[in-house]
């Protein structure tokens, strides 16, 4: 028995809906390893060390890994439901925060309109940008109603768990 494509993104979703902190599955040899710190799980094999790239070889640009581990995202906020991944500040401002490292992509396709801009309202269940991990693309919905305050990441860019990627004011 190998794994899937399709079974490696189920078990992301499972991991990322669950309060785990850590997972490590083991089958024929296969590994997968997820953390929510950024930091290897404790029962899991360390990775082989990288090869650096030809300094000749051609390759797009890559975002550099976070050299710190990950942030914890904040508690949610009361009706603000914990998988959503908004969350409320001091200011009365609610902020969605991104469920995984990955790649920030603000829109579904490059050159297509962005899923929300600044000004815009949003609900619960729109989705406001996708989180790309390991080629898998994960949806990010609002979790919350508001006005889209301000976008805090930079299409393209590299994030870590927890980290805030929109800023809204509640709809009232």
């Amino acid at each position: 028995m190998s794994l899937t494509p399709e079974d490696v993104q189920s078990l992301i979703a499972a991991f990322e809906a669950s309060e785990w902190d850590e997972m490590t599955l083991s089958i024929d040899g296969t590994q997968l390893a997820l953390s929510r710190s950024g930091r290897p799980p404790a029962g899991a094999a360390a990775p082989p060390p990288a090869r650096p790239a030809a300094p000749d070889a051609p390759g797009p640009e890559r975002p550099a890994l976070p050299s710190e581990p990950a942030r914890t995202a904040p508690a949610a906020a009361p009706g603000v439901p914990a998988g959503a991944g908004g969350s409320a500040g001091a200011d009365g401002a609610l902020r969605i925060t991104a469920p995984s490292v990955g790649l920030f992509w603000r829109s579904p396709q490059p050159g297509a309109p962005h899923f929300v801009d600044a000004g815009q309202t949003v609900g619960p269940d729109d989705t406001v940008c996708i989180v790309e991990v390991m080629k898998l693309m994960n949806h990010v919905k609002a979790g919350v109603a508001g006005v889209v305050r301000s976008v805090e990441v930079e299409n393209g860019a590299m994030v870590e768990h927890g980290q805030v990627l929109f800023v809204l004011d509640p709809v009232s």
